[in-house]
């Protein structure tokens, strides 16, 4: 069962690093006014994110508890130290989402931080796979 569990929680996190990412390359490239091509983009995205990306990461999150605690891993320190990216990610999606259908509607300036939101989008996952790989406490 453990396996399979692992299984699919990986699926997710490829899903979901996938659409943080895409969240994040299209909140950096969208102009302060979106016209008409940018906005049929910027739908897309947010469809897929309403579709394949928030499910993703719910599926991340009980795959990745179920593991956690069927393995018993729950007080393990390399765990407690992964789940500080993990909520990152978590609100980096929730942030990029919300900005994005608020720059949609006209309704925010996006801040000159989001030009960093791919990269660490990208460092967050990179320390959550060492983390989880190599298990160093």
């Amino acid at each position: 069962m453990y396996l399979l569990v692992k299984t699919v929680h990986v699926f997710a996190v490829v899903l979901t690093i996938g659409g943080v990412l895409l969240l994040a390359m299209t909140l950096r490239t969208i102009h302060p006014r979106i016209d008409e091509r940018s906005r049929h983009v910027v739908e897309s995205v947010l469809r897929w994110d309403i579709v394949v990306t928030t499910p993703a990461l719910a599926v991340v999150w009980l795959a990745g508890f179920t593991m956690a605690f069927g393995a018993g891993w729950d007080t393990s320190i390399w765990l407690l130290l992964k789940m500080i990216p993990v909520v990152f990610l978590t609100g980096l999606h929730t942030i990029g989402a919300d900005m994005l259908r608020r720059a949609l509607r006209g309704q925010v300036k996006l801040p000159a931080l989001v030009r960093h939101a791919p990269v660490a989008t990208l460092v967050a996952f990179a320390a959550i796979a060492w983390l989880a790989v190599v298990k160093p406490f």
